[in-house]
């Protein structure tokens, strides 16, 4: 057994790598990369968010109940779905390189957990949330639009709704991906 003891003090004793730089310029590059793609992304959805209240406005919605309701309801979820995207971008942006390897691999853990959450939980009930609304505008614009528009609307919306499921669908593998990179080093 006094092997073993000798073998365990020895691991013991063994220096602690410290992170390189290259590593460090890594990980700050990547954190990097993802606070402009979620910059991006707040851009895009603002953009919506304008186009829908001038929609709003534009159509005079608060004289049908019914579409205004459906279009707050749109506008509300890309809100909240861009607080969330600020929110995690602030957080980080918060993650102190200062910190010691294991504390900020930690941090970033938790973040990454935060961040599949959103994904996996919060983006598809904004999105059910979202399509609800949109289909309850149906009705009005099959009225007031005509048919082949109609149509277009139609297909649009369901393309889009693919095209945005497999992009999320991505961002969780790529998140779960870096969760477990973390993880399991």
């Amino acid at each position: 057994m006094d092997d073993f003891d000798n073998i365990k003090q020895n691991w013991k004793e063994q220096p602690i790598p410290k992170p390189s730089r290259a590593s460090f310029k890594s990980v700050k590059d990547r954190i990097g990369r993802v606070a402009r793609k979620q910059k991006i992304a707040n851009v895009v959805l603002l953009s919506t968010v304008v186009v829908l209240v001038a929609f709003f406005f534009y159509i005079k919605a608060m004289e049908h109940q019914d579409v205004a309701l459906a279009l707050v309801a749109m506008i509300v979820v890309l809100l909240i779905r861009v607080l969330v995207e600020f929110f995690s971008l602030r957080t980080l942006k918060n993650l102190s390189m200062t910190l010691d390897i294991e504390s900020f691999k930690a941090r970033l853990i938790g973040y990454y957990r935060g961040r599949v959450g959103v994904h996996t939980v919060l983006t598809p009930l904004l999105i059910l949330v979202y399509c609800f609304a949109f289909w309850t505008l149906l009705p009005d614009f099959k009225e007031s639009l005509s048919k082949g528009f109609y149509n277009y609307i139609i297909v649009s919306s369901l393309v889009l709704l693919v095209v945005l499921g497999g992009f999320i669908f991505v961002q969780v593998r790529k998140e779960m991906g870096t969760l477990k990179e973390l993880r399991n080093p």
